[in-house]
C-alpha cells in the first residue's frame, strides 16, 4: 500500500461532523526494505526510536522526526526490539537476545494479521547509545512508569502472561498479574498518565483494564494498538475492518474511575494493516508501523529419507493472502488449507498437478473456518469454524460438498482435529478449567473423553501412525515442548527439553522420526522416541517465519506457510475536517 492509497482511504472514512479529530495528513517516515516497527517518542517529541532488521538482524535506531542522521544505539550482534523512552527522555528499555535464554519467536493467531513477538530480556541503556545494562530476566514489551521509577513488563507462560514491574535502577521484579492468574496471552501493555492503572492488549484484540496496584482486568473495548493522550481523556486505538484494511478509532476515557464514556470516534479507515501506535506529547501527531506481509502456501522437496532438501521451494498460492494449516491429502495429490482471499477465512483444495483451487462449501458462510484434517479414505474433511465470542466448533465435511455436519458444539478455545489411523476417532483440545486440554471422540457415538488433566495448555496433537500414541506440544513447565501420552492411559510424558517454543508436529511415513519447529524458523526432526535434534532446512533466520509445516505422507514433501514482504513507518498528523487537505 502507497501514501496515495491511505490517504484516500482516510478521505473516504472521515467524519462529517465539523470539528471532529480526524486524520488530515499522512506521510512516510522509513523507506528502506525488511523489517521497521515499535517506533516510540521521545518526552519533548523532538526524537523517534524504533526497531529495524536493515543489517541483517535487529537494531534500534534514533532519529528526528522530521529527518537527518540515524544513531545504531545498541550496535550487537544480538536481536534488540521494543524500545521505550524514559519519562525524562535519557534512557531507553529495551528488550535484547545478547543474554537470554531463547532467541526472539514471532507468533500469529489461527486466522488475522495480528503478529506478537516475544523472547529476550529486559535492558536498559543511554537514549543516544552506550553501555546497556540487564534489568529483568525473560521479558518483553517494557513501559516505563509516568514517574520514571519503575518498569512494567510482559512475562510468564503462553496463554497465561504475568504482568511484572522492576525499580528502574534495578532490583527484584513484583508481579502485578501473575501467570497463575491469568487466562490472557497479553500482547501489549501500557500505563495511564497518571499511573494508576494498566491497559492491556490480548491476542484476540480485547483491550483490558486493570488497577497498577494488582486487582481483577475487566475488558473495556476491542481492539489493537491502545495508546493514552497527553490529554488524559482519550484512548487511540486501532480496529481490524471485515473486508480488509485498519480502522483508526479514539474514545474518551475518564482516567480516575478508568470509564469509558460515550462511543468510540472514527479517525479514517486505511487500506493498510497498522499497529503500533505512539502518540506525540501536543497529541498531535501519530506514528504507526504498516505492514505489507502475506503468509503464502508452499513446499519444498525432501532428498529420500527426507534429513534434508532435494531443491528450492515452490509458491503455490502467490500473493496478497494469508495462508494457514496445509494438510495434504492421504494420496499425497492435494493439500487443504486455509486462505482469507475472499475477506474471511476459507479452506481451499488445491490439486497440486493442476494447481487447480476448489473451496471447500459449507453453510454459514459468515463464520470463519481452517485447520483441515483429512480423513484415511481422502473423502472428508475435519474443520474448525471460528465464533464471534472467541469459540470454536468442530464440523466434518465431505469434500464434494454433498454433506456438512457440527460434530462438536461451540467450545472455548477448541482447535482440531486430525482423524484417528482406523478413521473412528478425532483427537482436538479446548478450554476446561482454564487450561486447554486433550480430548477424543468417537465419531459414531459422539461420544467424548477428556485424555489430559495436567495444568497445562496443549497444542497441535497428532496419533502415532499406529493410533496408540498422541504427540503434541504443552507450555508444561513454562516452554512449550513436546509431549506424549498413550491412549489408554492418562501419564504425560515430556520428550523434549530447553527454552524454545516447539510446535507443528508431523510424523515420518515410517514412524521413525518426529518433524518439529522450534520458534517458528527452521524445521528439524528427531527420533520418534526423543533425542537431538537434526535441521533438515536451511533458510537463512533473519527475518524468517514459517507457519505451520507438514510432511507429506509419502514424506518426500514439506508444505508450510513462508512469510513475504515488510514493515515502515508513518507519521499521521491530527486534526479537525476544517484542517484537512483538499
Amino acid at each position: 500500500m502507497g501514501g496515495t492509497a491511505t490517504w484516500l482511504a482516510l478521505r473516504v472514512g472521515r467524519s462529517k461532523k465539523a470539528d471532529a479529530t480526524m486524520v488530515t495528513q499522512v506521510s512516510r517516515l522509513t523507506h528502506e526494505t525488511g523489517l521497521t516497527e515499535w517506533p516510540t517518542w521521545s518526552p519533548d517529541g523532538s526524537l523517534l526510536a524504533f526497531t529495524a532488521n536493515r543489517s541483517g538482524n535487529f537494531e534500534i535506531y534514533v532519529r528526528r522526526v522530521e529527518g537527518g542522521q540515524e544513531v545504531n544505539i545498541t550496535n550487537d550482534p544480538a536481536q534488540d526490539i521494543q524500545p521505550a523512552f524514559s519519562p525524562d527522555g535519557t534512557s531507553i528499555a529495551f528488550v535484547s537476545t545478547r543474554a537470554s535464554r531463547t532467541g526472539l519467536i514471532k507468533t500469529a493467531p489461527p486466522s488475522g494479521f495480528e503478529y506478537r513477538t516475544y523472547g529476550g530480556d529486559i535492558w536498559v541503556a543511554p537514549a543516544l547509545g552506550g553501555p546497556a545494562r540487564r534489568l529483568a530476566q525473560d521479558g518483553n514489551s517494557p513501559v516505563w512508569s509516568p514517574d520514571g521509577k519503575k518498569i512494567a513488563y510482559i512475562s510468564g507462560s503462553e496463554d497465561h502472561r504475568s504482568i511484572l514491574e522492576v525499580p528502574a535502577e534495578g532490583g527484584a521484579p513484583h508481579p502485578v498479574l501473575s501467570s497463575g492468574d491469568s487466562r490472557w496471552e497479553i500482547t501489549k501493555l501500557l500505563y495511564s498518565p497518571r499511573g494508576r492503572w494498566f491497559i492491556f492488549e490480548t491476542q484476540d484484540q480485547r483491550l483490558l483494564l486493570m488497577p497498577s496496584s494488582g486487582g481483577i482486568p475487566r475488558e473495556i473495548l476491542r481492539g489493537s494498538s491502545p495508546v493514552w493522550d497527553p490529554s488524559r481523556e482519550r484512548l487511540y486505538y486501532t480496529t481490524s475492518q471485515r473486508l480488509g484494511g485498519t480502522g483508526l478509532q479514539s474514545v474518551e476515557i475518564d482516567e480516575s474511575g478508568g470509564r469509558i464514556l460515550g462511543p468510540p470516534h472514527s479517525l479514517g479507515v486505511m487500506t493498510g494493516i497498522l499497529g503500533d501506535l505512539a502518540i506525540s506529547r501536543n497529541g498531535r501527531q501519530l506514528v504507526v508501523t504498516e505492514r505489507q506481509e502475506s503468509l503464502n502456501l508452499a513446499r519444498l522437496p525432501l532428498v529420500t529419507g527426507g534429513g534434508a532438501p532435494a531443491g528450492p521451494e515452490e509458491q503455490l498460492n502467490p500473493g496478497e493472502v494469508r495462508d494457514h494449516y496445509p494438510s495434504f491429502s492421504p494420496d499425497g495429490r492435494r493439500i487443504a488449507f486455509g486462505d482469507n482471499r475472499l475477506m474471511n477465512e476459507e479452506v481451499w483444495i488445491l490439486d497440486l498437478a493442476t494447481h487447480h483451487r476448489e473451496r471447500l462449501r459449507l453453510p454459514q458462510a459468515d463464520l470463519g473456518v481452517n485447520i483441515p484434517f483429512w480423513s484415511p479414505d481422502g473423502r472428508q474433511l475435519t474443520v474448525t469454524r471460528f465464533h464471534p465470542d472467541g469459540s470454536g466448533s468442530l464440523w466434518i465435511a465431505a469434500v464434494d460438498g454433498s454433506s456438512a455436519d457440527e460434530v462438536v458444539a461451540p467450545k472455548p478455545g477448541l482447535r482440531g482435529a486430525p482423524f484417528s489411523p482406523d478413521g473412528r476417532n478425532l483427537l482436538y483440545t479446548y478450554n476446561k478449567g482454564g487450561f486447554l486440554q486433550l480430548f477424543i471422540m468417537d465419531i459414531a457415538s459422539r461420544q467424548e473423553h477428556q485424555l489430559t488433566f495436567s495444568a497445562s495448555d496443549k497444542y497441535d496433537p497428532i496419533w502415532s501412525l499406529d493410533g496408540h500414541w498422541c504427540v503434541y506440544s504443552s507450555n508444561q513447565g513454562g516452554s512449550v515442548q513436546v509431549w506424549r501420552i498413550v491412549v489408554a492411559g492418562r501419564e504425560e510424558q515430556r520428550i523434549t527439553t530447553g527454552y524454545d517454543r516447539i510446535r507443528h508436529l508431523s510424523f515420518s511415513p515410517d514412524g521413525r522420526w518426529i518433524y518439529l519447529q522450534p520458534n517458528h524458523l527452521n524445521i528439524y526432526r528427531m527420533a520418534a522416541g526423543g533425542g537431538p535434534f537434526q535441521q533438515v532446512t536451511k533458510f537463512p533466520e533473519g527475518g524468517l517465519f514459517i507457519e505451520e509445516p507438514r510432511l507429506s505422507p509419502d514424506g518426500r514433501w514439506l508444505a508450510y506457510c513462508h512469510n513475504n514482504g515488510g514493515s515502515s513507518l508513518w507519521l499521521l498528523e491530527l486534526g479537525t475536517s476544517q484542517q484537512t487537505a483538499p
